[in-house]
């Protein structure tokens, strides 16, 4: 048996081949991550002069670099083991007892610990999960930025309208961009009248805006503590900013849109195309997690994307471990300490769970029944929401693997 070990980096990679006896039978050597370069190391692996099956290639799941030797190494069959970075880090610490890292030592440990059998294996989701992953986290990178520039328009507000918030308690909704667009300081004020301001608002639906309103508002800007210092320019860059939250916001409904509708798509792959039962079921069982009250379809997307399919998870236990949703623990003799929660595992679908449980303590008579019995023990705030989140993530698996719809009557039994 060979164990092949792969550092993976962005131009080339680094790697080696280790026997049975530990002993290298091909030592470090560097290809390109090109097409010319991957055919390289596969010559190298064909001069072993053995069947695929004798061959286990390791590499780290190191962000998305890794993603086309694998698809590469896998079109040919070969058996390719996806390592968490962290899973090598500390391996290399335990076998060199040392901060020692360099390319040549780093694709060693890779096929030693392949080799020893101490990894957990990752985990690559098929196409249509990839392809929802993308989307997912290139949302949330969107959704990043936005928060970024809320945040810079929010600190011009308080030094250019800081009254503003008394009366527009959400400057970034419709109605609060379409003022903040035509007014952007208190100092635009200054040639307003309520009738300019109410027609500010015609043609947006919903909005709630009265003459009394329009005239506070009016008073506030005319007497706001605003010296007027830069307005011109401050103004460019909140209407610029105006522009860019709502460029951000549009992109970020189209991805949503398209995520959903990779829900109602067949499954294909480049062998077969998934049969219509196959879509049904897949259909019917997003259907069935969306009567979970107090869970969205942005925590559905959010889960699939970050996990792939559930059943891939021995039980719920194995899926709170993979999202990292548990406390740190310390015991050392009689003491014990419970810390923050961990700060590994998938963090957008933690994030997405923890979200669902602040929803469900709302809108789910159930989960709201758990958050208040562990508050009536003692626990804070904080860590009955986590409670629920982790018992809301059991619920989602449990549905996930029976294809059923909720159930109150099995809440408490959903870990089971």
């Amino acid at each position: 048996m060979y164990y092949v070990g792969i550092d993976i980096a962005k131009r080339s990679h680094v790697a080696c081949v280790m026997r049975e006896d530990n002993t290298l039978a091909i030592h470090p050597f560097t290809f390109t991550s090109t097409k010319a370069g991957f055919k390289k190391f596969v010559i190298h692996l064909q001069s072993l002069g053995c069947s695929l099956d004798d061959i286990i290639i390791g590499m780290e799941a190191t962000g998305l670099l890794f993603e086309n030797l694998y698809r590469y190494l896998k079109d040919l069959k070969y058996l390719v083991v996806l390592l968490n970075p962290y899973q090598t880090s500390k391996f290399r610490e335990m076998d060199t007892m040392k901060r020692v890292k360099n390319d040549n030592i780093d694709s060693i440990m890779i096929a030693a610990l392949i080799k020893s059998g101490r990894f957990s294996q990752g985990y690559v989701s098929e196409e249509q999960l990839h392809s929802l992953r993308v989307l997912y986290r290139h949302r949330a990178s969107l959704e990043d930025q936005l928060k970024s520039i809320k945040r810079q328009v929010t600190t011009l507000l308080a030094v250019v309208f800081p009254e503003l918030e008394t009366i527009v308690s959400d400057c970034f909704s419709v109605t609060g961009l379409a003022l903040l667009e035509k007014y952007p300081t208190a100092k635009h004020y200054d040639y307003a009248s309520v009738d300019r301001i109410l027609k500010t608002f015609r043609g947006i639906k919903g909005n709630n805006f009265s003459h009394k309103k329009a005239q506070m508002l009016l008073d506030l800007a005319r007497e706001s503590i605003y010296s007027g210092s830069a307005k011109d320019e401050r103004a460019l860059s909140i209407r610029s900013n105006i522009a860019l939250i709502r460029l951000l916001s549009q992109q970020m409904q189209e991805i949503e849109a398209q995520m959903i509708k990779l829900f109602q798509e067949k499954q294909a792959s480049s062998e077969e195309q998934a049969s219509s039962e196959e879509q049904d079921e897949m259909a019917h069982l997003i259907d069935n997690l969306r009567t979970i009250p107090g869970v969205s379809d942005k925590t559905i997307l959010a889960l699939l994307a970050e996990c792939g399919n559930l059943d891939r998870f021995h039980n719920a236990k194995a899926l709170t471990g993979y999202l990292g949703l548990y406390p740190t623990l310390e015991q050392s003799g009689a003491n014990t300490k419970h810390g923050r929660l961990a700060k590994r595992g998938a963090r957008l679908a933690k994030k997405a769970i923890y979200m669902a449980a602040i929803a469900s303590i709302r809108h789910n008579d159930e989960l709201v029944q758990v958050y208040r019995n562990y508050r009536s023990k003692g626990r804070a705030p904080k860590e009955c929401l986590v409670i629920v989140a982790r018992k809301l993530l059991a619920i989602i698996y449990a549905i996930y693997i029976h294809n059923t719809p909720y159930d109150p009557a099995r809440v408490f039994r959903a870990a089971r």
